[in-house]
């Protein structure tokens, strides 16, 4: 049973999405270095091994664990030539995992991870900033924590100098 936990809480944190995050800076580069990012987490777990049934629980939401306020913070400082570090704790209380309301257990995750800004490479893009990240966390359900690599796409939306959201 215990194998069983840790393969789902590796395979959730696949599927963890930062929903969105409300950025409270300028846009990052060498003139507005930080960003501090306040949002909400999801948490999704797959129970099972097969393909087609992950891809579907992936299109689906009826197990997302999501607490109805802000659940993650974020600090991100640009280094150089589209390279920003950025570093990240995010809390969700899980109750669903396989079936609605089946556990009753706390998560908390705490990441670091390096991201590249892609309008470094294909020039800027105004109001939408893609980047690709790379880095490393540590996960925890119920005392129960792993290390993770965390690899992905994510981006940015300006509606103004000052305020954002942020989809990773």
């Amino acid at each position: 049973l215990k194998n069983l936990k840790m393969k789902q809480l590796k395979l959730a944190v696949l599927a963890l999405f930062t929903l969105v995050s409300v950025t409270s800076t300028s846009a990052q580069d060498e003139s507005n270095p930080w960003v501090i990012g306040f949002g909400l987490n999801n948490v999704d777990f797959y129970g099972s091994d097969d393909f087609n049934t992950q891809v579907k629980d992936f299109l689906g939401n009826t197990d997302w664990n999501v607490l109805p306020s802000v659940s993650r913070v974020s600090v991100d400082r640009y280094l150089t030539k589209g390279f920003s570090a950025q570093f990240a704790g995010s809390i969700n209380k899980i109750e669903t995992t396989l079936a609605k309301d089946d556990t009753d257990k706390l998560y908390f995750a705490v990441d670091a991870i390096m991201k590249y800004d892609v309008n470094y490479l294909i020039g800027e893009t105004g109001w939408f900033d893609p980047y690709v990240y790379l880095g490393g966390g540590i996960v925890s359900v119920e005392s129960t924590g792993d290390t993770m690599l965390n690899v992905g796409l994510g981006f940015n939306t300006w509606f103004s100098d000052n305020i954002g959201l942020n989809f990773q």
